[in-house]
């Protein structure tokens, strides 16, 4: 009953995300969300664990094996800045054993615009955030990913750091993400929601606001095929 006032707040402005997704993904005829990317492997390095915070995956030292895909969420055509993203999937990491999914946006860096989402031209990276904060061990919870190398023929950086901060307070260094990128696009489909971190719990506005947009997005891509081209990437 205490998510009930939340689920109401994001139902309104979730439905009109998911007929925006539904109505670009029918016109474009591709994906209405991150129609192209570039997938990555690699592997997450927790140096600095939080183990206070309940999340697994982040409670000890070490390294998990994680795979990414980076794209322009928008589609927009090349020459235009588009919102950077990142999917994260890490191996094992979820309640079940199974993989667990973040998903990363390019925003500000202050603590009053990490929620604002940033454009960014072509062939340009910067740093990222969850944009909507998540709660664990009882505090609001978001994560950031910063750039620590040059990147390379097109792709994206090689090696991000991880922070976290709670609530607007200060970014706390987490660890570091190593990925080997290639041009090559995968079909997966990344949702933290479906796909939660161990110890991490979505917020019931965030789930409301969030989700239906991406279940529009995946009935209109099994409805109809994708193009084939790429040049919304």
């Amino acid at each position: 009953m205490t998510d009930r006032p939340q689920l109401i707040a994001g139902a309104l402005p979730g439905a009109i995300l998911a007929a925006a997704a539904a109505v670009t993904g029918l016109l474009r005829r591709d994906k209405a969300l991150h129609p192209v990317g570039r997938q990555g492997t690699g592997r997450l390095t927790v140096t600095d664990p939080a183990p206070a915070l309940g999340i697994e995956a982040l409670a000890g030292a070490g390294t998990r094996q994680c795979r990414a895909r980076w794209s322009r969420s928008m589609g927009l055509p090349q020459q235009w800045p588009d919102i950077e993203g990142l999917a994260l999937r890490l191996d094992g990491a979820g309640p079940d054993g199974g993989d667990a999914d973040l998903l990363f946006a390019s925003t500000g860096g202050r603590r009053w615009n990490r929620y604002v989402l940033t454009l960014r031209g072509r062939g340009r990276f910067g740093r990222l955030t969850t944009l909507l904060p998540a709660r664990a061990g009882g505090r609001a919870v978001t994560f950031r990913l910063s750039p620590e190398s040059e990147p390379r023929g097109g792709l994206p950086p090689a090696t991000y750091s991880l922070d976290l901060a709670l609530g607007t307070g200060s970014w706390q260094p987490v660890g570091r993400i190593d990925m080997a990128w290639v041009e090559a696009d995968i079909a997966d489909r990344f949702d933290p929601i479906t796909h939660p971190l161990a110890g991490l719990e979505q917020y019931a506005f965030v789930t409301a606001l969030r989700e239906p947009a991406y279940v529009a997005a995946r009935a209109v891509a099994r409805a109809r095929p994708t193009t084939g081209g790429h040049h919304h990437a």
